[in-house]
């Protein structure tokens, strides 16, 4: 099976993959003897590549165990064989769980011939067109079909009719450090907060960004404000000229080095002078201590 998609197609990329979906042929589909089969729940499992790394029985789950416990499944499931009694479920994995869980013994399925490359696709484009997936799984997904199947973004955008910045910028969240990854996993952040943590040049400001967000509850255009600041923060301090040393207290700390015979430095810490003497070692200090002593006595 070769797999064409025209750029932009998305909405109806499904179909144009498996043409049973198209809506002019979902009638037939509904009737067993012209598209699908009644397969035993048992022979079918998981999708290995599924996309969708979290799964929540949500509110819209609940929907659907309701609807299926009173009408059965109505739209089959896609899957590609694997063995005599395996199939895989490369698409429709909700309503399989929702099956399952409902104790059912068979489920409607399309049986299609699909390389792992293409039960990636079709998976990936349904769980887009229903917006199962969070951003971090849609950037994972893509970052699969770049390191299985040797995919450029390009190809990406192609196949499931995106534009290339917006496969680039799903593949960006993966440059961010790992606990706000696992933010966007838990939907504790969001794309946009994570759009705005990537414009901070590393990831010391954009965890400590990450913390003040949480701490604060902080939404998109408020995180927005914050980053500005910190990156405000970081450039002056970064490109501020080093202070040059006051001459009289350089002048002190040179004579007060040759008088005791190591390196003291002179700062001033709330307007008063402070000496801060610098031994190479415990034993260095202690003799000088002991010098001083004696100086003290003699005097």
């Amino acid at each position: 099976m070769t797999i064409k998609i025209k750029k932009r197609a998305l909405g109806k990329g499904l179909a144009e993959l498996i043409p049973e979906l198209a809506e002019e042929n979902l009638e037939k589909v509904k009737d067993p003897t012209k598209g699908y089969t009644e397969l035993p729940l048992d022979f079918v499992t998981f999708f290995n590549l599924q996309p969708r790394i979290t799964f929540r029985e949500d509110e819209s789950f609940q929907e659907l165990l309701k609807s299926i416990e009173e009408k059965g499944v109505l739209q089959p499931i896609i899957v590609r064989k694997i063995s005599e009694d395996l199939y895989e479920c490369i698409a429709g994995e909700r309503r399989l769980r929702a099956a399952k869980k409902l104790g059912l013994k068979t489920i409607p399925a399309i049986v299609k011939d699909l390389s792992d490359e293409e039960a990636l696709l079709v998976s990936i484009m349904e769980n887009l067109q229903r917006k199962d997936l969070n951003p971090l799984e849609v950037a994972l997904a893509y970052k699969n079909l770049i390191e299985k199947f040797g995919f450029t973004q390009e190809d990406i955008a192609n196949k499931i009719g995106k534009d290339r910045a917006t496969v680039a910028n799903f593949l960006r969240l993966l440059k961010l450090p790992k606990e706000i990854q696992e933010d966007l996993l838990k939907e504790r952040l969001t794309v946009g907060h994570a759009k705005a943590l990537l414009s901070l040049p590393n990831e010391e400001l954009q965890l400590k960004a990450r913390d003040l967000i949480l701490e604060k509850n902080l939404s998109v255009r408020e995180t927005e404000r914050l980053v500005e600041r910190i990156k405000k923060e970081y450039e002056t301090g970064e490109k501020k000229p080093p202070k040059e040393p006051d001459p009289d207290l350089l002048y002190l700390s040179e004579e007060l080095s040759k008088l005791v015979g190591t390196k003291v430095l002179v700062k001033m810490q709330r307007k008063k002078p402070c000496f801060v003497f610098q031994f190479d070692s415990l034993e260095s200090a202690e003799k000088f201590l002991e010098k001083l002593k004696t100086s003290f006595v003699q005097t």
